[in-house]
């Protein structure tokens, strides 16, 4: 038994508090820095959860007119435990980022159980700690979405899958296996790519037994089934994420399939994956266990994740937190990189310098992820911040607001109050004020705008003309409100 597999236990704590502390950076900060629409959406839904006491089946939007509407998204358990946890410690939105981050760490460890099994320990605890250092972990992994509980059941389903196939095929890690898969799909449905590397693994430990083992077939049709039936139910609902097939048609597109491809490599994996020292290691680890070895389930997992973003089309190219997934894979290969060249540079004949030079690599990971992803923490949406406080002083609770907001969910959340928003600042004017007097009729007692563009003061044009029908009831200078 060597000094690694002695300190397994220390090295697992290790991973977990690395994965703490790299998430721990503006994890008390308001939701709008990258991103900011999906982060709202979010604890926008957890809040109701959480005001009205509804059970986990009942998701509700409030920014689609006076009444409560059933919100058509994902899985909500994340959003339902965001929820009832909003009220403990007076921590409100904060448990959102606190949620993810606490999935990160348990990620990260579940990755070093995983990775331990598949590559011996030194290259286990070399990978899980690379992955939290990784530019997409780092802040996908703290942000208000369901990404980082996703992909915390996708490590789960493996590393337990991997467990329910040793000798005996004991039925309990099966059984969390295919409820993590459910958890992971039902929470991001692309996430249903994990099907290709456990059916890998279940190939390389039974061959061609594979395709008649029903507990395979049986995992599938579970999980599956399940997120098949949740969508089918929350189809329902006020559009949140795609639960038709038209509107994930609506949001794929596939005339520059090549053009993703090579961005996907060149740009994505290079700048926010794997970074330009990690790719280095990226090569030796992918060498070893890709091409040497033809290690099925590496393959399948490396593949599997990039199959799934191609698949994504233009959403998977617009959308810097589809790539996620490849993370926890490409830190695995890292690691093994990393343990070949460590054990090349103590063989070397200046073992000190080789080293060194080792080190700098590593280095150059966290250097790289920390110049590039530090504007994606910057705050916006700055005329938001009192928000709240003017609604409170020109309104009651339960009247009805209009904003001027390209996402629906934002400005009322701040404001606190339910209602209507579109981006009346890209519109004609007169198909502005349109839309504003059709929502006055429908309900809608004030207007929240952005005093900018349009709305600027003195000379913007939907400004001039609702300053000339009467007087804003709240102008901070950023932000105004209007009795319709």
């Amino acid at each position: 038994m060597n000094h690694w597999t002695q300190r397994r236990r220390l090295l697992a704590g290790l991973v977990a508090a690395l994965s703490l502390l790299v998430h721990l950076k503006g994890i008390r900060a308001p939701l709008l820095d990258y991103h900011f629409h999906r982060q709202v959406n979010t604890a926008s839904i957890a809040r109701n959860y959480w005001r009205e006491a509804r059970p986990i089946h009942r998701p509700r939007v409030d920014w689609e007119g006076p009444e409560d509407r059933m919100a058509a998204t994902e899985l909500p358990v994340q959003t339902w435990l965001y929820g009832k946890l909003w009220p403990l410690f007076g921590l409100g939105e904060s448990w959102g980022r606190i949620l993810s981050t606490a999935a990160s760490a348990l990620t990260a460890f579940f990755l070093f159980l995983l990775f331990e099994r598949e590559l011996g320990t030194e290259s286990a605890f070399y990978g899980a700690a690379l992955f939290c250092l990784l530019p997409v972990e780092i802040y996908f992994g703290r942000t208000v979405q369901p990404e980082a509980c996703a992909l915390l059941g996708v490590v789960s389903a493996l590393y337990f899958w991997e467990r329910a196939l040793a000798p005996g095929r004991p039925l309990w890690p099966w059984a969390i296996s295919v409820f993590s898969a459910f958890v992971a799909v039902g929470l991001k449905l692309p996430y249903a790519y994990v099907l290709i590397p456990l059916a890998a693994l279940t190939w390389r430990r039974l061959g061609r037994g594979t395709l008649l083992d029903a507990r395979l077939w049986l995992a599938g049709l579970l999980a599956m089934g399940g997120v098949f039936a949740w969508y089918r139910y929350a189809g329902a609902g006020v559009y949140v994420v795609p639960t038709h097939s038209g509107e994930f048609w609506r949001i794929l597109g596939y005339r520059r399939t090549l053009y993703f491809a090579q961005f996907l490599v060149f740009s994505r994996f290079l700048e926010i994956i794997a970074t330009y020292g990690g790719t280095v290691l990226f090569f030796f680890g992918a060498r070893e266990l890709l091409w040497r070895r033809r290690d099925a389930f590496w393959l399948a997992w490396l593949g599997g994740v990039f199959f799934h973003l191609l698949a994504l089309g233009e959403y998977g190219h617009s959308h810097d937190y589809t790539c996620l997934p490849l993370a926890p894979v490409a830190a695995g290969l890292m690691g093994v990189g990393l343990r070949l060249l460590m054990e090349r540079a103590r063989a070397a004949i200046s073992p000190s310098w080789a080293l060194s030079g080792v080190f700098l690599l590593v280095a150059s990971i966290p250097a790289h992820a920390a110049l590039r992803i530090a504007h994606w923490y910057r705050q916006g949406f700055d005329y938001l911040s009192r928000a709240g406080e003017a609604a409170a002083a020109v309104s009651r609770p339960g009247d009805l607001f209009f904003t001027s907001c390209m996402a629906p969910s934002v400005a009322l959340y701040y404001l606190d109050r339910r209602g209507w928003s579109d981006d009346l600042a890209s519109q004609l004017p007169a198909n502005a004020l349109a839309a504003i007097a059709q929502k006055r009729l429908a309900g809608a007692r004030f207007l929240a705008v952005e005093k900018k563009g349009a709305w600027a003061q003195p000379d913007g044009a939907l400004w001039k003309d609702l300053r000339s029908r009467s007087q804003p009831v709240w102008d901070d200078g950023r932000l105004a409100i209007f009795r319709l």
